[in-house]
């Protein structure tokens, strides 16, 4: 390994030379100072794949070290070479390493661009750091470069990340006066801010303002939306919103009916997921385990245990194996209904375990509510020794 680091660095060695000027030629006797210009350049270009190399291989030490034999061997660093090597550094967090090149960047002559500000915003952004985004933001204005679309995307996601609404709508409005135009991914950070804070309808809002604005809504916005909706119970919000796909002309899929079974779920309104059940069918579409296991939770809130079972005989039929989620509302549906199904309850755990399901804190906690205390750590017990 050794040798072939070793070989690795003479190859790098030699790629760093320039091509020699052609003897005997007119041409390149006439052309003596553009032929070492082209030299200084090819020379230049050469260390910048180098340093490219080490920081793809993650090697900051050896880019950085190929950055000062630059400089040392004459070869003036320039834009790309510190870039590249500031990028690097901030692909693993190191911020303070990347404000030392920067700086040593101007102390050469050169000016950052907005692609080094850019990925350390970006890095701030994606840590959810408001204040250090912003700080950044500060400085790069300072230095007179003004944000780009990649700059004020950054700011909004990082607004929509710790769910500063009003953070996100002022960086919109700077986007604007700004003279750049927002694109669905603007928009969508705001709607995700909305979001954030549990205010479906305020992202309903903005998905509407988007839409006003010329920027046709997407299947991913849509599904932002109604996971909204159906984590606030709102199910009317989400039909309204199902309403609304249809007209853009978009189906709805089985992310979509989900999120509206789930709504159902959260509203306790099981008679409309029965609905939306038969819905999803009739769209032609194959219910998955999932869209079993949130119909079955619907019945088990209010203790329909043979409605659960019933769902239980059909996804066998579909040739679907109940997974831990579906086991959970089963025995909550035994533990709900008057009177409590105990022995259906220990029967389901059973045969659940001997195909291999685990149990985790929530069944042991629904069986506990269906078959009591003393009986639920008995069964446990007696299945753990089998």
């Amino acid at each position: 390994q050794q040798q072939q680091q070793q070989q690795r660095r003479q190859q790098d060695s030699k790629d760093v030379a320039a091509p020699e000027s052609p003897k005997g030629s007119a041409k390149g006797c006439t052309k003596k100072g553009q032929t070492a210009a082209g030299h200084a350049s090819t020379k230049a270009i050469n260390y910048n794949r180098l340093i490219s190399r080490a920081v793809e291989q993650d090697d900051m030490i050896q880019a950085e070290a190929w950055l000062e034999r630059m400089s040392n061997n004459g070869v003036k660093p320039n834009e790309v070479s510190f870039d590249t090597l500031i990028q690097g550094w901030v692909k693993r967090g190191d911020l303070a390493r990347a404000e030392v090149l920067l700086d040593k960047m101007a102390a050469v002559g050169l000016e950052p661009t907005a692609t080094c500000f850019n990925a350390i915003i970006s890095t701030c952004s994606l840590a959810g750091d408001i204040s250090g985004a912003t700080a950044w933001c500060s400085r790069m204005r300072s230095r007179g470069i003004l944000p780009t679309v990649t700059t004020y995307s950054a700011m909004l996601d990082v607004c929509a990340t710790c769910g500063n609404i009003e953070g996100a709508e002022m960086w919109l409005e700077s986007l604007v006066a700004a003279g750049l135009q927002p694109d669905a991914g603007s928009f969508c950070s705001l709607i995700k801010a909305c979001i954030r804070v549990r205010d479906p309808w305020q992202a309903h809002e903005w998905h509407q303002r988007m839409h006003a604005k010329g920027i046709e809504p997407s299947d991913k916005s849509f599904s932002a939306l109604l996971n909204a909706f159906s984590k606030a119970g709102d199910v009317d919000g989400a039909a309204e919103l199902l309403s609304e796909m249809a007209q853009a002309g978009m189906r709805p899929n089985i992310f979509t009916y989900s999120c509206l079974l789930h709504a159902c779920n959260n509203a306790q309104r099981f008679h409309l997921a029965e609905q939306i059940f038969r819905q999803l069918r009739a769209d032609g579409l194959k219910p998955n385990i999932v869209i079993y296991a949130s119909v079955a939770l619907t019945y088990a809130r209010v203790g329909l245990w043979h409605k659960v079972e019933l769902l239980l005989e059909e996804l066998t039929q579909e040739s679907l194996t109940m997974n831990s989620h579906f086991l959970l509302a089963l025995l909550l549906a035994y533990g709900n209904g008057k009177p409590r199904q105990a022995d259906r309850a220990e029967a389901a755990v059973r045969k659940a375990i001997a195909s291999g399901l685990k149990v985790n804190q929530y069944i042991r906690n629904a069986l506990k509510s269906a078959v009591g205390s003393d009986r639920c750590k008995l069964i446990l017990q007696d299945l753990e020794q089998a």
